[in-house]
């Protein structure tokens, strides 16, 4: 499981995007949202003038709605890209 984290306000798409650059996080890394955030950032999509693509990828990072009711509202949860053994 990853770690969660308060990226420091509302969660957006831009909001997002500008963690994983900022984090520098990197492809194949996966981060979990609490469901009513990615519902959400699914509005946010269908009202941008952008092409977004579904399911969310944002420089390789996949963005995924939390289905094991553990991400809290308004945190992410940061699942690191490991490589199986």
């Amino acid at each position: 499981m990853g770690q969660q984290v308060f990226i420091g306000g509302e969660i957006s798409f831009k909001s997002l995007r500008d963690y994983i650059f900022d984090h520098k996080l990197e492809k194949g890394d996966t981060i979990a949202i609490h469901p009513q955030n990615y519902e959400h950032i699914l509005e946010e999509i269908k009202n941008s003038e952008e092409p977004i693509d579904i399911p969310v990828n944002v420089f390789g990072i996949l963005i995924v709605k939390d289905t094991t009711d553990s991400v809290e509202l308004g945190k992410v949860e940061i699942i690191k890209n490991e490589p199986l053994q």
